[in-house]
Order: structure tokens, then C-alpha cells, then sequence
């Protein structure tokens, strides 16, 4: 089950959710926060996966929504409140 659900208010399909998703979640971005991570872009299945030290965090797009799972280290894992509460925020934003 995913641990956060956002459903599109700005665009109209996964496919529009999905390639806005992959202009803002680049290296770069992940960066900004002093984080090495590896993104795998999935566009048959309109899903992006970043893999760091400590974390994995996947979005899927689904026909009404993006669904995100994060999963994080122990040392980690006090931060997941506000890791999803960024990333909903963002996505609230976007999608």
C-alpha cells in the first residue's frame, strides 16, 4: 500500500502527471539536499524509482493519481513525516 496518495488537480492523465513528475525529479534536484541518488525513469509503466544510501523512494501514476512509496533506513526514519509532507507539497503543486 502506498504511504501517500496525491490526486491530480492540474493535469489530466498519468501520462502528463508522470512526464511533469520526470522534469522535476532529476539528480539534480535530489542534490539540493546534499543526497546521491539514482533515478530509473519507467515510461511503459509511468514510474520513476530514486535509490540512495538509506532510501528508495518510488512514485507511480496511476489514471487518477500518483502513489508514493518511501521507503527509508532506521537512522532515517524519523524524517518520514516530513520527507512525504515535501513531497506531497510538491506534487499538490505540480500534478
Amino acid at each position: 500500500m502506498a504511504d501517500l496518495k496525491v490526486p491530480y488537480s492540474k493535469l489530466a492523465t498519468k501520462e502528463e502527471a508522470y512526464k511533469e513528475a520526470c522534469a522535476l525529479i532529476t539528480p539534480e534536484y535530489i542534490e539540493k539536499w546534499k543526497i546521491k541518488a539514482d533515478i530509473s525513469y519507467d515510461e511503459a509503466n509511468t514510474r520513476l524509482k530514486a535509490t540512495g544510501k538509506g532510501f528508495t523512494l518510488e512514485l507511480s501514476f496511476t489514471e487518477n493519481q500518483a502513489e508514493v512509496d518511501c521507503d527509508l533506513s532506521f537512522m532515517l526514519k524519523p524524517f518520514k513525516k516530513s520527507v512525504l509532507e515535501t513531497i506531497e507539497n510538491k506534487l499538490k503543486r505540480h500534478i
